[in-house]
């Protein structure tokens, strides 16, 4: 692996060594999920559940708030998903077998690109900082990894027209959007420019999500801002997406690749160490809603 300068993607053996590990943690991941079912009685699908019953119960009652067992056990009031994104998500009203192979299809389909389209050092670098996470909610089958993948495909994709259009599976959270905001603003600095033939497009992306954060549910709660800030320390996926908008500095600065590795190794150490506090979070909202 060199040091220093542009890659023509990844080698073909680390794709598929990736793709390999992959299908194995989502076996894992429905093997889990399966025995979780047989023997407790608790849903199918992990992460996958929530996201598919919030877009049923858009289609069906029109409403997308979405409280679970988590978020009432600490009085959050709840937190929601964009009217767009249940709209996008339709396919998840087929039986849950079809609903479930397109969420794997898409989030392997994203890797798979992202993989393809490693173009520096400072890329790939990132991949190792993020892999862990990336496998890990691979395999609960959140599909809140969409908006990791999808800032960064606009940023490999930031000088064609159609680039802005990757966004749209990431803006049905706020901080994605101020994730985006932070990364849009990097690159205006070190490039000095505005891609004005990406201008449509963006139009079209803001104006989705605008009227959907005006008609959604959720924003009308009280606490829903709130609620966002909150978890935002806490929510390890989030970190994922932010990590773009750090790449892309790195990226800028052109810091010595050794400077780098050190920094993603204690990013995922970082990140590790989040998921010993958060996960036991989870385990007591879990306990709690079933006792």
């Amino acid at each position: 692996m060199a040091e220093t300068g542009n890659k023509d993607g990844m080698s073909k053996k680390t794709i598929y060594i990736f793709l390999g590990i992959m299908v194995m943690v989502v076996l894992i991941g429905t093997i889990t999920s399966y025995v979780r079912w047989y023997y407790h009685g608790i849903a199918f699908g992990h992460d996958f559940r929530f996201f598919k019953e919030a877009v049923q119960k858009f289609w069906l009652t029109g409403e997308n708030l979405y409280e679970n067992n988590i978020i009432s056990t600490f009085k959050i009031e709840g937190y929601f998903y964009l009217n767009y994104f249940c709209i996008l998500c339709f396919w998840m009203l087929l039986p849950l077998p079809f609903s479930f192979i397109i969420h794997l299809l898409i989030t392997i389909t994203m890797f798979y690109l992202i993989l393809k389209k490693i173009e520096t050092i400072y890329q790939e670098w990132w991949i190792y900082g993020n892999i862990i996470m990336v496998f890990w909610w691979s395999m609960l089958f959140n599909t809140n990894i969409w908006i990791a993948f999808a800032l960064f495909m606009y940023q490999k994709y930031r000088e064609e027209w159609y680039g802005p259009l990757f966004l749209i599976f990431a803006f049905y959270k706020l901080t994605s959007l101020i994730a985006f905001g932070i990364l849009f603003l990097i690159n205006f600095i070190f490039e000095k420019r505005i891609r004005w033939n990406q201008v449509p497009a963006f139009i079209g992306i803001f104006f989705l999500t605008g009227i959907s954060y005006l008609t959604s549910t959720g924003i009308n709660t009280s606490n829903t801002f709130s609620s966002e800030m909150m978890l935002l320390l806490l929510q390890v996926p989030h970190y994922i997406w932010w990590s773009v908008t750090i790449m892309t500095l790195i990226e800028y600065k052109k810091y010595s690749i050794e400077r780098v590795k050190i920094f993603w190794v204690l990013f995922t150490v970082f990140e590790i160490a989040l998921c010993l506090i958060f996960l036991p979070i989870i385990t007591l909202g879990l306990e709690t809603f079933f006792s």
